[in-house]
């Protein structure tokens, strides 16, 4: 009975450190690849914001770029799940 309760608490241990060392290792890689995406920024993301530059004051290409934005925000809005319809 005694041996049983020590496989047990060996066991038990045993799990325990290989679920500490898991998270551990889970946390370091996604740490790094939080570092690694802000050392190299993504294009694609980049080019998918719609936003204005700065150096741009055309008050009609600033309103065509808004009327971009409206309707690629009514989409965005229109595909997203809701819970009153």
């Amino acid at each position: 009975m005694v041996t049983d309760m020590v496989i047990a608490a060996v066991i038990y241990i045993s799990v325990s450190v290989l679920l500490v060392v898991s998270a551990v290792i889970f946390f370091v890689k996604a740490l790094q690849s939080l570092m690694h995406r802000k050392s190299t920024p993504n294009r694609k993301n980049a080019e998918q914001v719609m936003f204005m530059h700065p150096e741009s004051s055309d008050p009609q290409a600033i309103s065509a770029r808004r009327e971009e934005i409206i309707a690629m925000l009514e989409r965005q809005f229109a595909s997203s799940p809701s819970s009153d319809s």
